[in-house]
């Protein structure tokens, strides 16, 4: 580009914008639109006339639809539409096959207890292949949900599994073929700008699920009953190859840009075309939402990260709707469209949260927080509204007065609906217990932590005002909110505090165990949580006869006795159940034992051992003593989970057993 140092001025002639120059200057061309099926497509700033023939010839490339095959570009976002629509389609026949079979088997069951052998047995040869080595499958030997550690302090996330690495393989192979399939018979020009109106058009469609997958309301959670850490692995995957098209469409811009004009012609189209100038501002905020979110970065910054996150995506969503608006490109459909689905989204959260945790009579939820020993706290959210619950949700915490507006995921421990009145103390009730050990300067701090449930009451009845919905939590301390909420709650003369907060939810629990005979549960930690309202639902169902399992064993993997006060409230209720010892064991391994003769409970249905546990031993066991169909459940740190999902693989040819793994993978 060949400019002067006359001064020019804008005129505006027609609706486009024109450079008027001095008499001793060169004339400048007006950027004229191409029509489009939503109009003329505009504002392509201003740019110099060029004096060589074959910058001129380029010039023509650089903006609209000039050498885009828009035609091309609607029929590949159309059949990746369809890929994306046709992979939900076959998650949901195989959900609905899934569902129907333990349905009947269910009813056959519950109408015949005593004869559970035939649903104990694999029907076919292909599916149990197709679980071993596809469904429960990790992506090489045994690891999937451990953490891979490139120091102490700095974790780079964990491997998809096998069936996540093959949807994430053809969405994102797809994507790159679409983009290679360009007419490279035409000059080089013309083909970085179809390469710039493909990678233009497949970056705003996939914007639709980068941003549905983000949802903690994603409709296709309960549609096709898969948990949100997928479609979250989905999102984070969804997301680069957002940003990777945005780069390439911006580098074949800035390409043919600057073949034509030079940087001062590319300052100029950019400081002259507001299409353009946001363009590059929402790639830029792309390419920073991806950077951050390097996994090192998100998990050590966890709170800096998604805070960052949200305002980056903001930037990115506004920059990418004003470039796309300001030039009337036919695109702006995909994008209103992903955000009506957040804008719903966030409203639908909204009602939610204040819904269960704000009334005019009672105010906003009171929240108790009791510190346990093992450095976890037990967190009691009173709501204002009775609060609708099943088994395996999870709820999201907001503690305003330690986290700010942060929420954080939990599963739900304990629920009890009851009248409003306060909470009775327990007395001397005859009834297995947890063994209890010599905790004094906890005991010496709560004298009477162990509570019996509110009086229960019938929701379906009882008037809202008069019922109570108490949600009990246990946050272990890491870092962040859950290390300064234990902090606070154990420098309490009581080791208690109260204060203000809310839940969001409940979500997840799409999993019914009522099917099957036998039931395994494995939990390390505080995933004690996830498996313990498990328990006492079947055990209820079990006793009013609405369940088919006859033998359940609950696996607890601890470090130390003192990680038993976690859920000891809830698991001495449990054992007091009616009919418990007919369908219930309890395993406790005590991974860290300060001494041998503390773990020495090995009768009974309450046994107790000393070291790690070896879920291939008792899986192994269980399968060769198992009544009809058995489920296998895991809740526990990555490298617990997938010791449990190998043992699982192994047994799966053996007889009908099915894996459900639960975690929060962020």
């Amino acid at each position: 580009m060949h400019l002067n140092d006359a001064h020019f001025h804008l005129h505006a002639a027609a609706g486009r914008s024109v450079l008027a120059p001095d008499s001793t200057s060169h004339i400048m061309a007006p950027r004229f639109a191409e029509p489009a099926a939503r109009g003329p497509v505009g504002d392509f700033g201003i740019l110099a006339n060029l004096t060589g023939e074959e910058n001129a010839a380029i010039e023509q490339f650089t903006q609209g639809l000039t050498g885009v095959d828009q035609g091309a570009n609607y029929l590949y976002a159309n059949v990746l539409t369809l890929t994306l629509v046709g992979l939900c389609v076959l998650t949901f026949m195989m959900r609905l096959g899934n569902m129907g079979t333990a349905h009947i088997r269910h009813l056959l069951t519950l109408s015949n207890p005593g004869r559970q052998s035939f649903w104990s047995r694999n029907q076919t040869s292909w599916w149990p292949k197709i679980k071993q080595h596809l469904l429960y499958a990790p992506l090489f030997k045994v690891r999937h949900n451990r953490e891979i550690q490139l120091s102490s302090a700095v974790s780079i996330g964990t491997l998809p599994s096998r069936f996540h690495t093959l949807l994430l393989t053809v969405y994102i192979g797809t994507n790159i073929a679409y983009c290679c399939v360009l007419h490279y018979k035409h000059e080089k020009a013309a083909i970085l700008a179809e390469l710039r109106g493909r990678s233009g058009e497949l970056a705003i469609l996939n914007m639709i699920p980068t941003i549905l997958f983000a949802l903690r309301n994603n409709p296709l959670i309960p549609i096709l009953r898969v948990s949100f850490d997928t479609f979250n692995l989905l999102h984070r995957w969804a997301a680069r190859v957002v940003t990777v098209e945005a780069i390439v469409h911006t580098a074949a811009y800035l390409a043919n840009t600057l073949a034509a004009g030079g940087t001062k012609g590319l300052s100029i189209s950019l400081s002259t075309s507001v299409s353009y100038m946001w363009g590059m501002v929402a790639t830029v905020m792309l390419t920073l939402m991806v950077t951050l979110a390097f996994s090192p970065v998100r998990h050590a910054f966890y709170e800096i990260f998604i805070n960052m996150h949200r305002v980056l995506a903001l930037l990115a969503i506004i920059g990418t709707y004003i470039h796309i608006q300001a030039a009337n490109l036919p695109q702006l459909p995909y994008l209103q469209l992903a955000l009506a689905m957040w804008g719903f989204e966030w409203a639908a959260r909204l009602y939610r949260i204040f819904y269960y945790n704000v009334s005019a009579k009672t105010g906003v939820t009171r929240v108790t927080v009791e510190a346990l020993p093992a450095e976890a706290c037990r967190v009691t959210f009173d709501l204002s509204r009775p609060f609708k619950f099943v088994p395996g949700s999870h709820v999201h915490a907001y503690l305003p007065s330690i986290g700010l507006w942060s929420s954080h995921p939990f599963s739900v421990a304990w629920v009890e609906h009851g009248a409003r009145t306060p909470q009775l103390e327990l007395g001397d009730v005859e009834m297995e217990k947890l063994p209890h050990f010599s905790l004094p300067s906890y005991h010496k701090k709560n004298p009477s932590t162990l509570t019996l449930p509110v009086p229960e009451i019938d929701l379906a009845t009882a008037p809202k005002s008069q019922t109570v919905s108490r949600v009990s939590l246990v946050m272990r301390a890491r870092t962040g909110m859950t290390r300064t909420l234990y902090n606070k709650a154990a420098s309490s003369p009581t080791g208690q505090i109260t204060m203000k907060g809310g839940l969001e939810g409940p979500y997840g629990g799409h999993e019914s165990l009522s099917s099957y005979g036998t039931v395994i549960l494995f939990a390390g930690g505080v995933g004690i949580t996830h498996c313990v309202s498990y328990v006492a639902h079947l055990l209820r169902e079990y006793n009013e006869g609405l369940c088919s399992t006859r033998k359940i064993l609950l696996v607890w993997s601890v470090p130390n006795t003192e990680a038993l006060e976690w859920a000891r409230p809830w698991m001495d209720q449990i054992l007091k159940m009616e009919n418990r010892k007919e369908v219930l064991r309890i395993q406790l391994f005590i991974t860290k034992p300060r001494n041998q003769n503390e773990v020495n409970s090995r009768t009974g249905t309450v046994q107790m051992f000393p070291g790690r546990c070896n879920p291939s031993t008792i899986v192994d066991k269980e399968v060769v003593d198992r009544v009809g169909a058995m489920g296998v459940v895991v809740c526990g740190p990555g490298a617990f989970a997938d010791s449990v999902r190998d043992a699982v693989r192994k047994k799966v040819k053996v007889g009908s057993v099915s894996f459900i793994e639960e975690g929060f993978t962020y």
